[in-house]
Formats: structure tokens, sequence, C-alpha cells
């Protein structure tokens, strides 16, 4: 009972300074890591991030390894909500998907990218505005687009 009590408030609280611009992503970090998120160091966070997981599930569901930037607006689906609708008797494809996301190091997220469950982002990727993460992107890759595409490979002079 106390533990549910604690995650409601500390969601609550996660709500209210993430919606709060001026509020500094370190204080993000503490409160994300209450929930069980697994942060590497020199990690930065803007606001208005999403994060779609089971609170209170004891499995740890994302890892940010370190140096990794993520902008504003950037969604962290671990799961989709069960729901009841007759259409996934119609759409098999309409099921519940559930799983871990990792990003490694020296990653870029831009603004309002969605990262499904089941994804690893490769070490120094850099992930395109708006872009949607369905499968697994490789290190050194520019992933842009809907779903995203892997557009460029960062070469060997640059790392």
């Amino acid at each position: 009972m106390k533990y549910k009590l604690f995650l409601a408030i500390t969601h609550k609280i996660f709500y209210a300074i993430g919606s709060n611009k001026l509020t500094s992503s370190r204080i993000r970090i503490f409160f994300l890591r209450k929930t069980g998120i697994i942060f590497g160091k020199d990690v930065h966070i803007n606001d208005g991030i999403i994060i779609l997981k089971r609170w209170g599930y004891k499995r740890t569901q994302i890892v940010i390894e370190d140096r990794v930037a993520i902008s504003s607006n950037v969604s962290f689906i671990c799961e989709t909500t069960h729901h009841h609708s007759k259409l996934k008797t119609i759409f098999p494809e309409f099921r519940v998907l559930d799983g871990k996301i990792h990003i490694c190091e020296d990653t870029v997220i831009g603004t309002g990218a969605i990262i499904m469950p089941n994804v690893t982002i490769g070490k120094m990727s850099v992930i395109g505005a708006g872009s949607v993460i369905t499968k697994d992107v490789g290190p050194y890759s520019v992933v842009v687009g809907v779903p995203g595409k892997v557009i460029k490979k960062i070469s060997d002079e640059k790392k």
C-alpha cells in the first residue's frame, strides 16, 4: 500500500515538474530514477517527455546510458494499454505491446520522436525530430521518418 502511494505521489510530482519549462534536467532525472529508469552520467532531458510504462513493475524497462540528449516532447512507449475492443479480433496486430527500451551512449533524440517497445538505439546515433522508432537502430546511424529509417551512417573520421 505504501509503495502504491509513493508511486502515485512521485507520478504527480514528476508530472508537475515535467511540465515546468524552468525545471532543470537533473530534477527530472532524479524523479525518473525513483520510478526504476536507469540513467548514465551526463544525460540531458528536456521538458514534456512522455513515458508509458508499468508504474510499480519491478523489471527495469528503460535504460539510458552516458551522454544521451533527449529533446522536448519525446515519447517512450514501454507498453500499450490493454483494450477490449472487438477490433482486435478483426485486426490481430492490435495486440498489447510490452518491452524494454535501451538508449546507448552519446545518442541524440530529436523533438517529438516516439520510441516503441523492444527497441535498442545504438551508440552515437541521431534520431530525427518526429521519427517513430519501431526497430533496433545500429550504432553510428542517423534515423528519420515514420517508421524510422536509416538515412546515413556516421563515418569513421567523425567518430
